[in-house]
């Protein structure tokens, strides 16, 4: 029988059994026999004989079964399969296709990309015994994973990113209530100030050495983004260039992605190859709207009526994920990335990359995103970077005492937040220091607002 599929239903079937029993059963000879016949059985034939599930239940037996099969399918990978082996060929073929290996059962069977960067080494459910990702048809009936042609991919490594401020004021957003009572806001850039930034800003980003992207939060919408497509077409990429990927941001794009359920909005992301030929390579809606409350609009600024208000969005589900040589990728904007619900699908998903757009105040080391990044690095063992622009506020006021008494020193905000953690597991808790890393422009206070905001702030991810 198909052994991916054998696969999905003898995890689904031990999922619930606890950790500390199956690391009884593994240390069992019987179990490690039969995952070393099963293991060289799948390997040579490329198919699991219907003997080894069919008659009286076996929980043990059944686990030396899916032990021999997760160690099978590495070959069903292109990363990890041994050079001679063919016999699983046509499951490689099945996950370039479709993208999962599993064909006749529901939801996904995909390689895992990432692991938990805890120190303890305890094995605490099944997912710690296998080296595959199994992911729930509840999870994959609102995902849309799709495998990036090696064309358009991006380079295993390094992976160095460029973020982009390009909103440089409050003048470049449009803030708009629904009516003077309260109720809704909706927010958007200025097309016509951001209009003629973009040819300067893929000239700058093509400098950067980076082979992604990433712009903000507000900065996108339907004219900007056929603007953008015609500058990238308009525009080949320079030899010296990398630049192969570019998130443009987000906003109310209804020209690229699903159409909304409803007569809202969408609040969308949109990433984009770099030849601005092909269609767009991925859109993500955010999903949960930012609650502008009355103390939020004094902080930032925004008139909004002195009432609160929600943002004025569509809700849409749907997870978009791109299967990568360089890893699985995923976009969150803005409040999505502080919702622990949120995450629950890509920790699901194995994401090991998350681009964040967000539109908020200076983000430090101990803010939300920062946080919120640091969860994901721990618990999954993925990347994040937020990006922020420079229309709430370019530099952010810290009090320091001074040679004539307490004084405020003025340092520019930073629009780049990276958590990350080390390539293994790690033998000490990771702490914020080691995780997250901040961005800010040095020159910014020599420039003026829209320099700083089309001035490349660059990290290796």
């Amino acid at each position: 029988m198909d052994p991916a599929d054998a696969f999905v239903n003898l995890y689904d079937g031990l999922r619930s059994v606890p950790g500390d029993k199956l690391s009884d059963w593994s240390a069992d000879g019987r179990v490690r026999e039969i995952e070393k016949v099963v293991r060289a059985e799948v390997r040579s034939t490329g198919f699991l004989a219907e003997e080894w599930i069919s008659g009286f239940p076996d929980d043990q037996k059944d686990f030396g079964v899916l032990l021999g099969l997760d160690l099978a399918l590495l070959d069903a990978n292109v990363d990890t399969c041994h050079l001679g082996d063919r016999a699983l060929d046509y499951l490689q073929v099945r996950l370039e296709m479709n993208g999962r290996l599993n064909d006749e059962t529901g939801g996904i069977l995909v390689p895992r990309r990432t692991f938990p960067l805890r120190p303890n080494v305890d094995r605490e459910s099944l997912d710690d015994f296998v080296h595959l990702l199994r992911i729930p048809a509840y999870v994959s009936l609102n995902l849309q994973l799709s495998r990036v042609a090696a064309v358009r991919d991006l380079p295993r490594s390094p992976l160095k990113i460029a973020q982009l401020p390009l909103l440089a004021e409050p003048a470049d957003l449009r803030w708009e209530p629904d009516h003077p009572d309260g109720g809704f806001y909706t927010v958007a850039p200025d097309s016509a100030r951001l209009d003629g930034r973009i040819a300067k800003a893929l000239e700058v980003l093509d400098k950067s050495g980076a082979v992604l992207a990433v712009p903000p939060e507000g900065c996108l919408d339907d004219s900007l983004l056929e603007r953008w497509r015609e500058q990238l077409r308009a525009t080949p990429r320079p030899e010296e260039s990398s630049l192969t990927w570019l998130l443009l941001g987000t906003g109310p794009v209804f020209s690229a992605g699903p159409a909304p359920g409803s007569n809202r909005p969408p609040n969308r992301a949109v990433l984009v190859h770099r030849n601005g030929w092909a269609e767009p390579m991925l859109t993500q809606d955010k999903m949960s709207g930012f609650c502008f409350t009355v103390e939020k609009q004094k902080e930032y600024e925004i008139e909004l009526g002195g009432v609160k208000r929600d943002e004025r969005i569509s809700h849409d589900s749907l997870i978009t994920v791109l299967e990568s040589r360089a890893g699985r990728f995923a976009v969150q904007v803005c409040e999505d990335f502080t919702r622990p619900e949120r995450h629950n699908h890509l920790m699901a998903m194995g994401v090991t990359h998350i681009l964040v757009p967000v539109l908020a105040a200076p983000m430090w080391k101990k803010g939300w995103q920062a946080e919120a990044g640091q969860r994901l690095t721990v618990h999954l063992g993925a990347k994040a970077a937020v990006s922020n622009g420079l229309a709430i506020t370019r530099f952010y006021r810290e009090e320091k005492e001074g040679e004539k008494g307490p004084c405020e020193i003025e340092y520019p905000a930073t629009t780049l937040l990276t958590a990350a953690g080390p390539s293994g597991r790690p033998d000490e808790y990771l702490t914020t220091d080691i995780m997250v890393k901040e961005y800010q422009n040095p020159e910014a206070e020599r420039q003026q607002a829209l320099e700083d905001a089309l001035t490349p702030r660059v990290a290796d991810w």
